[in-house]
């Protein structure tokens, strides 16, 4: 999975940083609002950081004491925190990490093991649900060290990233080996693992956040069409009718769960058009929160 994300990180265009200007602006203004309530914070932890160009980390480094950047792909953040400023590198302590834990319990090599030797769908499944229903363990010990150390959490378009994309590229492979309905079989167990990896993750990092801590995060939620602009002017209802529809179901799945974890008073939410590339534009949501105190 750091290969997949590596090249992922890395097929890039040199335009990027420039491009998402005003995508950068509006995460920035997510964080302000957190900034609004709190003033000065010691801690920030961004989740999927990777080459950091959503990120105005100049900015946030006036309003707190250290930023932990955390990524399965540390080369990438290495490379993208170099060109801010010395005051604000000092602040920021790199993390190589992988959210989900699979690299915990070899799951990468199991996987390609039983799929190079033909097994059975049922059988894959089954590997697939055994997994899932350790997550919450291996959650525990993954995230242990930053238990209650973060005044904000926030995790960076994450939810579309996770095993899913990586999961479907490793099955390509052996596609020849299985007909379409035990493809079909595997494929709903990659959706299962990667909705408990979501639901997972909220729950990790609601532990990292001190008492009365602030989430933030933001998704890409859907591509932008020509077709889907009338249905963007008519609000919020709209949009989330028509992400049901034709969005990224684990980026629905992350959005659902926030709302459900964070206290209802102070949910902050706003959406705008990221322009990812040249020719692809995606709705992108973020939202603000406090951690419900349990």
């Amino acid at each position: 999975m750091e290969t997949f994300q590596r090249e992922m990180n890395h097929n890039r265009d040199e335009f990027r940083r420039t491009r998402w200007t005003k995508h950068r602006e509006q995460v920035t203004g997510l964080f302000d609002g957190v900034f609004l309530k709190k003033g000065l914070v010691d801690n920030v932890a961004i989740f999927g950081a990777g080459n950091c160009d959503d990120l105005d980390l100049d900015h946030l480094a006036t309003k707190c004491n250290s930023i932990y950047l955390f990524d399965i792909d540390i080369e990438s953040m290495k490379k993208g925190t170099k060109h801010f400023s010395e005051s604000t590198r000092n602040k920021i302590k790199l993390i190589e990490f992988d959210v989900t834990g699979l690299n915990k319990i070899d799951f990468e090599n199991k996987l390609s093991f039983l799929l190079e030797r033909g097994e059975k769908a049922d059988d894959i499944v089954r590997f697939l649900k055994d997994t899932e229903n350790q997550l919450g363990q291996i959650a525990d010990g993954v995230f242990a060290d930053y238990s209650n150390h973060f005044d904000i959490v926030a995790t960076s378009a994450i939810y579309t990233q996770l095993f899913y994309n990586w999961a479907i590229d490793t099955l390509s492979e052996y596609e020849h080996q299985y007909a379409k309905e035990e493809l079909e079989k595997i494929k709903d167990g990659f959706l299962d693992l990667r909705d408990q990896i979501v639901l997972t993750l909220h729950h990790s990092i609601s532990k990292c956040c001190v008492e009365n801590g602030f989430y933030i995060t933001w998704s890409d939620i859907l591509k932008v069409e020509p077709e889907y602009m009338d249905t963007f002017n008519k609000g919020l209802n709209a949009i989330f009718a028509l992400a049901s529809n034709v969005g990224y179901g684990a980026a629905l799945i992350g959005i659902k769960d926030f709302m459900e974890k964070v206290d209802k008073s102070e949910l902050s939410l706003r959406y705008w058009p990221w322009d990812f590339n040249e020719n692809k534009q995606y709705l992108t949501m973020g939202l603000i929160g406090r951690f419900q105190q349990i």
